[in-house]
């Protein structure tokens, strides 16, 4: 319960048929167990995980229990993460850029031996999630596992002095208001990786999109 009095059907000792409120219940929370561990089915190196209802690009959108195992490998950190179309998979290195991180799995030689819940689908729209990373020397790759963090940004800042004209490549579907605050007499372009790019000019902030292709400008300079 969120509070001390609730809006929910509570299970009463001295009840009958317990089993059917429970359930009840269970199916009124089932939209939060999203992609969650299915635990009775998970044995070994296999993982299932519970399907659901996820918005796709505007359209409400069927995502069904994994019917084959989710396999992870062995003796590694799994990162078991979901594409913006609910397709789930997992990889050894981090959670990749414009993925929607669902859970960190270590396992042994046959077996998981821990599993954290990386679900946060809950953000309050007013409050943005600010991030700033360094682009000098070298371009900035946002799809690689140590920045993903930053392309989940919605408030971006770019800092340091530039060396030459550097690219900040973000995931081919992001967006965020971004704050060039570099330096030197060079340009900062943030583009996707086989796109097109935007320059923003230094001192300036900006709202930038990509468009699953492109990196397109929504606002101008200011």
């Amino acid at each position: 319960m969120a509070s001390s009095t609730t809006h929910l059907d509570l299970i009463a000792q001295s009840q009958s048929s317990k089993e059917v409120t429970a359930n009840a219940l269970f199916d009124a929370g089932s939209p939060a167990t999203l992609f969650g561990r299915r635990g009775s089915l998970c044995s070994g190196l296999n993982w299932f995980y519970y399907g659901g209802v996820m918005m796709v690009d505007g359209v409400l959108t069927a995502i069904t229990n994994n019917a084959a195992a989710l396999v992870l490998t062995a003796s590694a950190t799994n990162y078991i993460e979901a594409t913006r179309a609910g397709v789930v998979s997992r990889n050894t290195v981090g959670f990749s850029g414009g993925s929607i991180p669902l859970y960190t799995a270590v396992t042994g030689a046959s077996s998981v031996t821990s599993y954290t819940d990386q679900r946060a689908w809950v953000a309050p729209a007013y409050l943005p999630s600010n991030g700033s990373i360094a682009v000098t020397t070298a371009d900035v790759d946002l799809t690689a596992p140590a920045n993903t963090d930053k392309a989940r940004c919605s408030y971006l800042t770019t800092t340091g002095a530039l060396t030459a004209n550097r690219n900040v490549i973000v995931p081919n579907s992001w967006q965020a208001v971004v704050y060039c605050n570099n330096s030197g007499a060079f340009t900062t372009t943030f583009k996707t990786a086989g796109g097109s790019g935007v320059v923003v000019a230094q001192g300036k902030r900006t709202l930038l999109l990509a468009d699953g292709s492109n990196v397109v400008r929504v606002t101008p300079d200011t």
